[in-house]
């Protein structure tokens, strides 16, 4: 699974990937950055080829099918399965011809943990979820596979959704979480982008875990588990004496290396 994750920077996003330079860019699409606790239902932005051109989007994280009468969807569509999506009757038709790439600089997962409490003088094992930041070792942006889908209403009314597709863990996540989101290379982002591209045994063999020796992780505070704190705190490392105490607002605190 992945639920949250943080864009930072446009201008950087464009330096690390050159042939995204050559994208179409509404003017709003980086406005809003940065996004250290990106969550579904947010509009964010998205790389995708609209009307024949590569281009920059903002689009909401939250899949809506566009045969939905609804601008909703009544499934939980922010992640889509990676090993399941050629006989997804949901997924499936959006696999073939409507993929996109979703620009990020790290993404949360929360950890199950045994900690001991002492209540009432006593002490006791207790299961508990700690946040987690994943990122790269070079800390340069990457990019998650997605797929996406235009919903159209009266008036030609026009939303863009999108879903992360997830994958099987690596090394490095298999102990934090059993899902992890697909990070394309970018000498697979022609492939993956061009709508005209249907042979979806080839793309499925794209939608494989990042090697571990790439990427790196650290537990963070739990500023992440409420989506309303937007701050550079979010990605700060913290040792695991001090993420466990009474949570303090961390606004103020030190960026880590690189932000």
């Amino acid at each position: 699974m992945c639920g949250r994750y943080a864009i930072i920077d446009g201008k950087k996003i464009l330096a690390s990937f050159p042939m995204l330079q050559q994208a179409v860019q509404a003017a709003e699409v980086f406005q809003g950055l940065p996004q250290y606790n990106a969550a579904p239902m947010q509009k964010l932005p998205v790389v995708a080829v609209r009307g024949g051109a590569l281009s920059f989007q903002r689009m909401q994280w939250w899949l809506v099918p566009h045969w939905s009468k609804e601008p909703a969807s009544e499934f939980s569509t922010f992640n889509a399965k990676g090993e399941t999506l050629e006989k997804s009757r949901l997924f499936g038709p959006y696999f073939k011809g409507s993929r996109c790439l979703i620009p990020a600089d790290a993404f949360y997962e929360w950890k199950k943990s045994a900690v001991m409490k002492k209540p009432g003088g006593g002490s006791r094992e207790v299961a508990e979820k700690h946040p987690m930041c994943i990122r790269m070792k070079s800390e340069h942006p990457c990019m998650f596979a997605g797929l996406f889908s235009v919903w159209r209403g009266e008036a030609e009314a026009e939303l863009a959704t999108f879903t992360i597709i997830t994958t099987g863990p690596n090394e490095l996540l298999a102990p934090i979480h059993n899902r992890m989101p697909v990070i394309l290379a970018e000498r697979d982002y022609d492939r993956w982008l061009d709508r005209d591209y249907h042979d979806t045994g080839e793309l499925t063999k794209l939608l494989v875990a990042l090697p571990a020796t790439l990427m790196q992780a650290y537990r963070v505070s739990k500023l992440v588990n409420s989506a309303k704190n937007n701050v550079p705190g979010c990605l700060d490392p913290v040792p695991e004496e001090e993420a466990d105490q009474p949570q303090r607002r961390r606004e103020g605190g030190a960026r880590s290396p690189g932000n």
